[in-house]
């Protein structure tokens, strides 16, 4: 195990990253490399697991304060996770539990999928760590088709979305470029308070850099409802792997009677059954809407120890 700077190990991240089966778009180079760039403004050490001199893993964290941090911030980090080489996992968990030992570190890492080798390996060797609910992250499986989607949402839920989707008859969900990324600032400000205070040169930027590398990576799914020349809202996912992101969205609030929110993700919903993903995944928060959209009840860990 050694430590790396998260800027030189770029050619080294894109080969585990291409191979590790639990890699998102979260863990990819590109978002490290975004987030450090305009929010942590630092270029940080992160772990590197290596077996017969090849790297098989590396962990994006940090030692602060005598405590194992993943890197994140609160604001825009709704996943984090390793990434390596398929069947290492158990073997890096052992290094690292060993590492933290040793240095008699605590830890703190989160958000985790329950599932990562993370939560369950460092659990095994360690019996002490915590881990407790962190953030709900609802999760919907895809139908193969939108006709057995709505069959799939409750009666109440099909009903008002029907209902809703009529009412903007002839509404287009286009896709925008990165250049686009100011038209859906704008549309954030003016959806919500919480969101106009969230938007500032920091997160701006780092919005910026993500939109430009996701989409060279054909990652980037940005697109605006359209009815009538004007833009009813303008949503930010990603697609990779089988799976949409929905990162962040805004609306125009003087189209509120026409449920712009609702409206959008409920076309894009239909978009990704065409394009034959299989997962939408709301990510962060327990928005009412995204159950009412048929979204199943999941949440991220924090380990503690």
């Amino acid at each position: 195990m050694r430590t790396e700077r998260l800027s030189a190990a770029e050619a080294t991240w894109q080969e585990l990253f291409n191979q590790s089966p639990a890699a998102t778009p979260f863990t990819s180079h590109e978002w490290f490399t975004s987030l450090a760039k305009n929010i942590l403004k630092i270029d940080p050490q992160v772990l590197l697991f290596q077996s017969n001199k090849a790297i098989v893993g590396i962990i994006p964290c940090i030692v602060t304060d005598n405590t194992l941090h993943l890197l994140g911030d609160e604001r825009v980090t709704d996943f984090n996770d390793m990434i390596c080489v398929p069947g290492y996992e158990e073997k890096i968990v052992h290094f690292l539990a060993d590492y933290v030992v040793e240095n008699d570190l605590r830890i703190d890492l989160y958000p985790l999928e329950k599932s990562s080798p993370l939560v369950t390996g460092l659990s095994k060797h360690m019996p002490e760590l915590t881990v407790r609910k962190k953030d709900s992250c609802p999760l919907l499986n895809l139908s193969t088709t939108w006709e057995e989607y709505l069959a799939g949402l409750d009666g109440k839920a099909r009903h008002e979305l029907r209902r809703k989707m009529k009412k903007v008859n002839g509404v287009l969900l286009k896709g925008v470029q990165p250049v686009d990324i100011e038209r859906f600032f704008e549309l954030m400000e003016r959806s919500c308070k919480e969101k106009a205070n969230f938007l500032n040169e920091e997160t701006k930027g780092f919005f910026k850099d993500l939109v430009d590398a996701f989409y060279k990576r054909g990652w980037l799914r940005m697109r605006v409802a359209v009815i009538e020349e004007r833009v009813l809202g303008m949503l930010l996912a990603f697609g990779f792997r089988g799976r949409v992101y929905l990162f962040n969205m805004g609306f125009d609030p003087g189209l509120r009677d026409l449920s712009p929110g609702i409206v959008t993700v409920g076309l894009d919903i239909k978009k990704a059954i065409e394009e034959k993903y299989q997962h939408y995944d709301f990510l962060r928060g327990d928005e009412d809407y995204k159950y009412r959209l048929g979204a199943a009840e999941r949440y991220t860990v924090r380990v503690a120890r």
